[in-house]
């Protein structure tokens, strides 16, 4: 769901060009984990493919293969993309902390349609990232495939039946997983920013590639200057980027 998400979500004079890093897929939990970070040994061939469009920004844009090994293997990674591809780069799962951190969360309620040893795997990164998470729901799926086949309102339900109690935000977690186009109703129906690692890889690719032309309507909070998308600073291009 990345490609048609962002592309949909597109501001004026941005274009996304994507190639693949493919997972497997697995009949057993126990398998999942091992297939997911298995995608890191390709991205930096990836990268390199993509360099070769000189792209003002390059993101590793799936959220468990960048946090399930942690904070210092996730940095390593984003280094490894902005050599590989000549351009200033980042993972999903560095996007969202950036992301959270600039809306100054603390304390996080978490869904993601994860197995539970992959939202485990969310849950310690997060952690080592200074956040509290308060609740989680996963919805314990084990084919990528599947994911990507869910209806928007799937992210939707499971962010409204989270426990809310005591956190500052609701990060629906997972590249795959449709949420854009819901979030903007979420935030006004639960008062709080609503983070989805789409948003957080759109928001931070036009971070990094210096374009800010008023964002898609996907606020992150409704009150002028809060959202992230306004936090980028100053229209940066005119052709895509």
């Amino acid at each position: 769901m990345v490609e048609p998400e962002l592309t949909a979500h597109a501001p004026p004079g941005v274009a996304f060009y994507a190639t693949r890093v493919p997972v497997v897929e697995v009949e057993r939990q126990e398998d999942k984990v091992a297939s997911i970070v298995a995608m890191r040994d390709r991205v930096p061939a990836a990268a390199a493919e993509l360099g070769s469009l000189q792209p003002s920004a390059v993101i590793f844009a799936c959220t468990s293969a960048s946090f399930l090994d942690g904070r210092d293997v996730d940095a390593d990674t984003c280094a490894d993309l902005s050599v590989a591809a000549n351009a200033p780069a980042c993972t999903t799962s560095t996007a969202v902390v950036t992301a959270l951190q600039a809306l100054g969360v603390e304390r996080l309620a978490v869904v993601t349609p994860y197995v539970a040893p992959v939202g485990d795997g969310a849950v310690r990164y997060l952690e080592q990232s200074g956040f509290t998470v308060t609740a989680r729901r996963d919805l314990g799926l084990l084919s990528n495939l599947a994911k990507g086949e869910l209806p928007v309102d799937a992210s939707e339900r499971l962010a409204r039946e989270v426990d809310l109690t005591g956190a500052d935000a609701v990060l629906i977690s997972c590249t795959n997983w449709r949420s854009l186009d819901r979030l903007a109703s979420l935030e006004r129906d639960l008062g709080l920013p609503v983070v989805s690692s789409n948003l957080a890889s759109l928001w931070a690719g036009l971070r990094l590639a210096g374009v800010h032309a008023g964002g898609p309507d996907v606020a992150l909070m409704e009150r002028p200057g809060t959202t992230l998308l306004e936090r980028l600073g100053p229209v940066g291009a005119e052709a895509p980027a």
